[in-house]
């Protein structure tokens, strides 16, 4: 089985040109991806890992 290690970030982007400070983190975390299993079954876990805002599923959502 293949596997493939990244490093994911959830960038907040909605807004260019917003003033406010959203750090973002300094150091993404690693995930594993999985070759066999497809990536609509992994990004749960993604998004669960990055605290993302949006549920997957949900317009502006992956």
């Amino acid at each position: 089985m293949a596997s493939v290690t990244c490093r994911v970030q959830f960038l907040e982007d909605s807004d260019p040109f917003i003033c406010t400070n959203f750090p973002e983190p300094r150091r993404p975390p690693t995930v594993i991806l999985e070759e066999s299993v497809p990536l609509s079954e992994q990004l749960g876990r993604i998004r669960s890992l990055l605290g993302a805002p949006l549920k997957v599923g949900q317009p502006g959502g992956y």
